[in-house]
């Protein structure tokens, strides 16, 4: 048996490069971890700056509180932190920084300047590290703050440059870090410098102001604030309104704490609130904060401290989709202004044509009209009663005599059906067309919606029980809570470890796919809760949206002629119907264009 020692400590060196293959996976990594650090250190403005996409280098200044030779010398020490003191401090974790490995590792992989000063000192101190060697300190010029300087970032570990992508890449990732911490710090000024050009530049300004700075314009047209306490959080958001979506997730963001932070539960949630609002291929743009009690949440479960961990998930999963819900029943029928200008774009260039320009993130996708779709040749006239409304009277639109001036309804009053599929309406300000299949659907949707909740959920016994196989978490979960899915009107029998019986469904819904709907259901339920999924009445989302199935089938088909008193009836039931902006699978139902609309699309006006 050999006895030779296999086992070794490693050099203080070596550790420090392995932390920092940990914290700082690329430059954006480091600009993270050392701009937290000028915040928690109250700094009132933070200068970045970037150059050869901070492999080169990474100059960071800020005016916070500083730091004395001694603290400036020991903070290069692994471990060493002014966050916490005892194992306690880490359930009530408030800072961004705590790790106490950011700079000793940095500074193992790179070049390291740190100049740092209290204000009032005659005299400031210089850091050195090249390469985790020794550090070198002397006297500097005295100064209010810190500046760090970063040179040849992965000097030493070369094998790491391999995995960078292209400047231009990094750069993003840079710009990314540096957006989602000023949307989170709005108090604080803050620039960024890329190659020497201004990219970004923050002056200190209000929450909304500095949210609407950053997610643009579009944004500020398109959406609302919200804010609800529940179980002892605060959770506010900026929301998009549905018809205001994106191609990814890339424009839902979260703050805890005051920490931006990426959570697939997080991300769920807020689509499960847009559920049946939403195109099922899009995503909503929103902005969520959370505040909630430090002890209640965990921010010590990834290294770059891109995740937490929550005491009680479902109740944070059950506050989002509850703000969210609230600020949907404020958005009434609004439509996004996108919306408008996708029409705009689609008739100055001719509709799909290869000319017409591409859209922005705010655009709507090209929906397809699937069966709907109706030949001009199916309809090539204009009914003889509208014919003479447009044509034979004058002051053709005006609102009708029974509406007393300036009590004219919002969706105006109807002029013509275009090709028995679109209604041409003139209201106070321009006109609208609405898709008559989408109104109809999304008013049939809410009647069933409202039927569903005023008798609660009635269940049915199936004929012939339907077989379940469920594996996993899942499976687990049906075991212990099976009894939560009687309020929906399922009852289920445990027949093996992984497999059930579907026994009984909603009545309303007895004819839709029982497996389907119930695996469906039961993922929802462990995800927010079986009270959130029922939205406090018993009245499943889940089964709202499977509801859905049942209002398309039942709704006004396009290629339908409607008489002018059905098209005027089909108007007045929009403009009482909740979230009629879109049907239930996130279509618009109608567009507006204004006069200044009309007038640009006739080169009136530019």
């Amino acid at each position: 048996m050999s006895t030779e020692q296999l086992i070794h400590i490693l050099t203080p060196q070596v550790a420090n490069q392995i932390a920092a293959g940990e914290v700082v996976e690329r430059p954006a990594s480091a600009v993270k971890e050392l701009m937290e650090n000028s915040l928690d250190a109250g700094a009132g403005k933070v200068i970045v700056r970037i150059i050869g996409a901070g492999k080169k280098s990474i100059v960071i200044e800020d005016d916070g509180c500083g730091m004395s030779a001694s603290d400036a010398e020991l903070s290069l020490q692994r471990h060493a932190t002014s966050k916490i003191e005892t194992s306690d401090d880490l359930h009530r974790i408030a800072s961004h920084g705590f790790r106490g490995e950011a700079l000793p590792s940095i500074a193992s992989v790179s070049r390291f300047r740190m100049q740092t000063g209290l204000a009032g000192n005659h005299e400031s101190i210089e850091v050195r590290v090249d390469g985790g060697a020794e550090t070198q300190t002397r006297p500097a010029p005295p100064r209010h703050g810190t500046r760090i300087e970063i040179l040849d970032l992965f000097l030493n570990t070369p094998a790491r440059l391999n995995f960078m992508r292209t400047d231009k890449t990094e750069d993003a990732a840079i710009v990314e870090v540096f957006r989602a911490l000023a949307l989170a710090n709005p108090h604080v000024a803050m620039l960024l410098e890329l190659d020497g050009r201004k990219r970004l530049d923050f002056v200190p300004q209000a929450e909304r102001a500095r949210v609407l700075a950053i997610m643009g314009k579009d944004f500020a047209d398109n959406s609302i604030e919200m804010m609800i306490k529940h179980e002892g959080m605060q959770v506010s958001g900026h929301l998009g309104l549905p018809t205001f979506h994106h191609r990814d997730s890339t424009r839902m963001l979260f703050m805890v704490n005051g920490r931006v932070i990426r959570d697939k539960q997080l991300l769920a949630a807020v689509r499960a609130g847009y559920r049946d609002v939403m195109f099922h291929d899009r995503y909503p743009v929103a902005v969520i904060k959370i505040e909630i009690d430090p002890a209640d949440v965990d921010v010590n479960v990834h290294p770059s401290k891109r995740e937490v961990r929550f005491k009680s998930p479902q109740a944070v999963r059950a506050g989002v989709i509850s703000c969210i819900r609230a600020a949907i029943d404020q958005m009434g029928q609004a439509v996004s202004s996108t919306t408008t200008d996708q029409a705009m774009r689609s008739m100055q260039y001719g509709g799909s044509g290869a000319s017409s320009p591409s859209l922005g993130h705010g655009g709507m996708p090209r929906f397809s009209s699937g069966d709907f779709r109706v030949s001009p040749s199916s309809s090539t006239s204009v009914p003889g009663d509208v014919q003479h409304m447009l044509f034979s009277q004058p002051g053709v639109g005006e609102p009708a005599a029974k509406y007393e001036a300036g009590q004219s309804p919002n969706l105006g009053h109807p002029l013509a059906q275009i090709h028995r599929c679109y209604i041409l309406a003139q209201t106070e300000s321009g006109v609208i067309l609405v898709d008559q299949h989408a109104a109809h659907e999304r008013m049939t949707y809410e009647k069933l919606k409202n039927q569903l909740a005023n008798k609660q959920v009635s269940s049915q016994k199936l004929l012939t029980p339907e077989t379940l196989h469920l594996s996993g978490e899942t499976a687990a979960w049906l075991h212990d809570f099976h009894e939560q899915l009687h309020p929906f009107g399922v009852e289920l029998e445990i027949t093996g470890e992984e497999t059930f019986r579907v026994c009984a469904v909603p009545a309303m819904l007895v004819r839709e796919a029982a497996a389907e709907l119930v695996t469906e259901l039961v993922e929802s339920c462990m995800l927010m809760g079986a009270h959130t999924e029922a939205d406090g009445r018993g009245l499943g989302r889940i089964l709202e949206r499977w509801l859905g199935n049942r209002a398309c089938k039942g709704s006004i088909k396009s290629g339908r002629l409607l008489s002018h008193e059905e098209q005027e009836a089909l108007l007045r039931k929009m403009e009482t119907t909740p979230n009629i902006a879109q049907c239930n699978h996130g279509r618009p139902t109608y567009v507006s264009l204004s006069l200044n609309d009309l007038d640009r699309l006739f080169g009136r006006t530019e």
